[in-house]
């Protein structure tokens, strides 16, 4: 960068035009052009013009499809501006919620191609409409901003290079063994050289339980340390989740995810000294294999790119460890020995067809017997339940005067949810607060007069009065409902309840949580035995049958569907689920679902399979008939 591709003073009519907003206008720029992260300079230049413009709301826009798109805002009302689209001239008004605000909007460039426009606005009473002086400032700092932002883009563009070859000497070392171990050891390692972190580790998903087995620059280690007990158990959760999660900063939670991340693990990582993590599963269409975690002691370790750059490093290594895992699992030697077997016979044949011969055998023979992968054992009559049901009851009789909620409304612990009419507790109450006002001055009289026995008399008065009015004061408290859980309004149109009476302890409203679903289905009994506490579910819904959804059983019933609680069979028997059925074959299976995007809902028609141990072709093909050759043979000769 040159001074000429980034000048930092103003032009001398601006200097003379600027003497409120000159100093920290040249702080400004010379902060930008310090910078060589997109990022930053987009973050930086908003919080500048907000600063130096006294603005209550500023946000960047850039050309898309023929119209603006903003995609970075500060200020109030912010994320109600982000991602919006509007053409360039639908800028300068004041937006809906903007009444009374001076804008003013200035165009720039932040990147070679594209065109772009800043846009601030504040409140006319408390700051006044925008002089010529931060007219001229504003748009000094977006020509600026629009320089800088050019120059990051040259400078990312270098970074692009080196990268590449960052990637293709990853493929080269981890490819480059068929070692489970040094396959993983490999991976951490690499990741040093893209990546600044604190500690780095790979770890292997078995049956919700993580298990860690490599650390970066570490050769050895003990894996009963509880740090990284605490680290696998937050890699098991982010291995669960499936997605890859990026914790920015433990102290200001940026997302949904991460204030969830932060509510269940805020404890350890603190006790860690964490501040920010990455967390990438490592996942194929077989499922989820492993995780490959990062953590730092300071926030916002990881950028956009050196994040690309870890996501690469673990698609590579999900490869690589698939790869050596079914390494493992061939049996070579049998293998070997049994073509050995048949050698003589094959040297028989001329040279090109035993070689032909010996070809085919060997992948025939290895894809019927040595390549496993997850036996997926289809569950019937699966039900969507939330995971959490609280009945919401009152604590007073009443008749109901307000409903704050609706169906389907998420509220959180603490969230009114119902007034009761409390007129008449509000009136006693304050008549009874009144009454012992009144005896206590009648008290304080009857010392004046030295009369004890009257004075005594309403002491007692007031005393009874207050314990009156503090019972009142608690009814009247008790007429607003309030949710005792966070979760969401189950209970179909609670506004139609408005008007009608309701007894104390009478069911009001069903709060349940959905971002976990408990899924119910029927396994048949050829299969049970295959299924264990810990398996993964992989399921699609009718709603949505491009996306894949996964949970884990948490619960296998003992009593089967068509087996009463009592050993009797046939009728109406009781599930594992408290559901009845009705003769219907299978024993009752549970597992939980998460549901973090909020888009399964109770009800819904599912397609599950429960994914068990792993089986060859040769074994999906025999067992139904081995299965009914052995029952044969046990029942002629038993």
């Amino acid at each position: 960068m040159t001074a000429t591709d980034l000048p930092l003073t103003a032009t001398p009519v601006g200097q003379a035009a600027l003497p409120d907003v000159f100093d920290p206008l040249h702080g400004a720029l010379v902060e930008l052009a310090a910078s060589l992260d997109a990022r930053e300079i987009e973050t930086k230049t908003v919080s500048f013009a907000r600063a130096i413009l006294r603005a209550d709301r500023v946000s960047a826009w850039i050309e898309r499809d023929g119209s603006l798109t903003c995609w970075i805002a500060n200020g109030e009302g912010a994320e109600q501006v982000t991602g919006a689209t509007a053409p360039l001239e639908a800028l300068e008004p004041a937006m809906e919620d903007e009444e009374g605000m001076a804008i003013l909007v200035t165009p720039f460039r932040p990147s070679e191609s594209a065109l772009g426009a800043l846009r601030v606005a504040r409140d006319l009473a408390a700051h006044g409409a925008f002089t010529p002086a931060e007219q001229v400032a504003f748009s000094r700092l977006a020509e600026v901003a629009g320089v800088a932002l050019r120059n990051a883009e040259r400078v990312a563009a270098n970074d692009r290079t080196s990268d590449l070859e960052l990637i293709m000497e990853m493929s080269r070392a981890i490819g480059s063994t068929l070692d489970l171990d040094r396959v993983m050891r490999a991976v951490v390692n690499l990741a040093m050289r893209a990546i600044r972190f604190d500690r780095g580790a790979i770890a292997l998903y078995e049956r919700g339980k993580c298990d860690i087995r490599a650390l970066a620059g570490v050769e050895k280690f003990d894996r009963e340390d509880p740090e990284l007990q605490d680290l696998a158990v937050r890699g098991a959760w982010a291995a669960g989740v499936g997605e890859a999660f990026y914790l920015s900063d433990r102290t200001e939670a940026a997302s949904d995810a991460e204030r969830l991340f932060l509510q269940i693990f805020e404890g350890d990582l603190e006790a860690d000294g964490v501040r920010s993590g990455l967390y990438i599963p490592l996942k194929d269409d077989e499922g989820v294999l492993g995780i490959l975690l990062f953590e730092a002691e300071r926030p916002e370790f990881a950028t956009e790119r050196q994040r690309e750059l870890a996501t690469i490093l673990a698609n590579q290594a999900t490869v690589a460890l698939r790869n050596a895992q079914l390494y493992q699992q061939v049996p070579l030697a049998d293998t070997l020995g049994a073509i050995h077997a048949k050698k003589e016979q094959l040297l028989a044949l001329p040279a090109a067809r035993r070689l032909t011969w010996a070809i085919v055998a060997a992948v025939v023979i290895a894809s019927l017997t040595l390549i496993q992968w997850p036996l997926r054992v289809d569950g019937n009559q699966p039900v969507f339940r939330p995971n959490v049901r609280t009945q919401i009851r009152p604590l007073v009789d009443g008749v109901v005067e307000r409903v704050f909620i609706r169906e389907g409304a998420r509220v959180t612990r603490g969230d009114p949810i119902m007034q009761l009419r409390d007129v008449d507790q509000r009136a006693a109450r304050d008549a009874a607060l009144s009454d012992a006002a009144s005896a206590e001055r009648e008290a304080t009289s009857a010392s004046a007069r030295g009369d004890a026995a009257e004075e005594r008399l309403h002491r007692m008065r007031a005393d009874a009065l207050r314990r009156e009015a503090a019972v009142l004061d608690q009814q009247v408290r008790g007429a607003l409902v309030r949710s005792p859980v966070t979760g969401v309004v189950l209970t179909p149109r609670p506004q139609e309840k408005l008007g009608s009476w309701v007894e104390a302890g009478s069911e009001l409203i069903v709060v349940g949580r959905t971002d976990t679903l408990e899924l119910d289905l029927n396994v048949d009994e050829r299969d049970i035995a295959r299924i264990r506490i810990g398996d993964e579910v992989r399921l699609r819904v009718d709603a949505y049958p491009q996306r894949t959804f996964s949970g884990h059983v948490t619960a296998i019933s003992p009593v089967g569907v068509g087996v009463g609680v009592d050993g009797s069979t046939g009728g109406q028997v009781v599930g594992s689920n408290g559901a009845t059925g009705n003769g219907a074959s299978g024993f009752p299976v549970r597992a939980l679902v998460p549901n973090d995007s909020d888009l399964v809902r109770p009800g819904m028609v599912a397609y599950a399979r429960v994914l068990t141990d792993p089986s060859s072709v040769l074994g999906r093909v025999t067992r139904e008939p081995w299965r009914r050759l052995r029952l044969f043979w046990w029942r002629i000769w038993s």
